[in-house]
């Protein structure tokens, strides 16, 4: 127990000089995240399309658009494209689904980006967009970003010619080169700087590299690991403990008050997994919490092996929440509703969770709405 505390005060003074640095500098302040949209794909979409248009705003011509082309060195299949003779389309429709970015010369060769940071496969996406590429006779190459550079899915991408590639190494390094590119250019240099900020924090590289090091070389040594280790079991068991004393108590007030029955699963690091329900509803349906393809999300659910709300009382519980301004479409057999929310983070456990009740007061909001949203119907 001995060697634990030393360890963990060691890691905290790194830690505790990490904060001070990022105090010092500004480290902390991310305007995507302030607004809001720091994990929307479409804002990313829309934030890297404008830096690879030569026609963007940031009068950089296609200089940007070369860089990026250059970052991806010999995994770049398409020889002589006219980076100068280019336009940049975002959400762009086809017969075969709206691609999220795509940028075609005027020799008909073309680059489509599926960009996916928490989201899932669509069925047969890279496949349906391989199609529609056929239409370049010159040539065209698909591009996959992900957080980490992961493959799509066997059912989208199988048999497709694909490059994965991701924000982690192949975005950040294209933007860090892009700053030098626009350093004549503050408003757009600072803006790029910004945002490879955000990113950083979006690929958990966020602490100081230095920083880093020295907690890898203290956790490293041979009198720490044995402590290194039991701290890293005991990690996953921390979340559960954070919540069975900052947040089920209240949510199991908020939950008889609702004339509700709280029901708690699970927690880790990205998410804290629950369900209420309700005697009247029999079982046929509960208000859940979940945590499903590295994306948390919330919304009613029922068991359709058991029961399924009928399409009736799906289309009122929609109208009903869009009165709420609600206006989410999302369902499945299992889900009449559901929306997405972001993840959980470490800011999220020790700012909204252990030192104030802003997770729970908006867990409470979604609960209330998804009840007043339930008026009317029939179970």
């Amino acid at each position: 127990m001995k060697e634990i505390r030393s360890l963990l005060n060691q890691v905290a003074i790194i830690n505790k000089k990490n904060s001070e640095i990022l105090d010092a500098t500004g480290g902390r302040f991310n305007m995507f995240r302030i607004c809001g949209v720091n994990h929307y794909e479409n804002i990313n979409s829309a934030i890297i399309a404008e830096l690879l248009n030569p026609n963007g705003t940031h009068g950089l011509k296609s200089k940007l658009l070369e860089c990026f082309i250059e970052t991806l060195g010999d995994y770049f299949s398409l020889k002589g494209f006219n980076s100068d003779k280019s336009r940049v389309i975002t959400e762009y429709s086809t017969v075969e689904g709206r691609i999220d970015i795509l940028i075609e010369d005027d020799q008909r060769k073309s680059i489509i980006i599926e960009n996916k940071i928490y989201a899932s496969d669509q069925p047969e996406q890279l496949k349906r967009y391989n199609r529609y590429a056929q239409s370049y006779k010159n040539g065209y190459q698909i591009l996959y970003l992900t957080r980490f550079g992961d493959n799509a899915s066997e059912q989208s991408g199988g048999g497709v010619s694909y490059l994965p590639i991701s924000y982690k190494e192949n975005i950040i390094n294209w933007l860090e080169k892009c700053v030098s590119i626009a350093s004549r250019f503050p408003i757009v240099r600072e803006t790029i700087i910004q945002y490879i900020n955000h990113l950083k924090q979006l690929t958990d590289q966020d602490m100081d590299t230095r920083n880093k090091e020295e907690i890898i070389e203290i956790l490293s040594k041979i009198e720490n690991l044995k402590a290194a280790k039991v701290i890293y079991q005991n990690y996953s068991a921390t979340f559960n403990s954070i919540i069975e004393k900052y947040f089920n108590p209240k949510m199991e007030e908020f939950a008889r008050q609702k004339g509700l029955e709280y029901h708690y699963e699970m927690s880790e690091e990205l998410y804290v997994r629950f369900h209420l329900v309700n005697s009247n509803w029999q079982g046929k349906c509960r208000i859940g919490f979940t945590f499903e393809r590295n994306q948390c999300h919330y919304g009613l659910c029922n068991n359709p092996v058991v029961y399924r709300i009928s399409d009736e009382n799906r289309k009122i519980l929609h109208e009903n929440l869009e009165n709420r301004d609600i206006y989410s479409r999302k369902e499945s057999d299992w889900w009449p509703f559901y929306a997405h929310y972001p993840n959980l983070s470490l800011d999220t456990w020790e700012n909204d969770i252990i030192k104030s009740d802003n997770f729970l007061n908006d867990c409470k909001k979604k609960i209330e709405n998804l009840l007043l949203a339930m008026d009317g119907i029939n179970l």
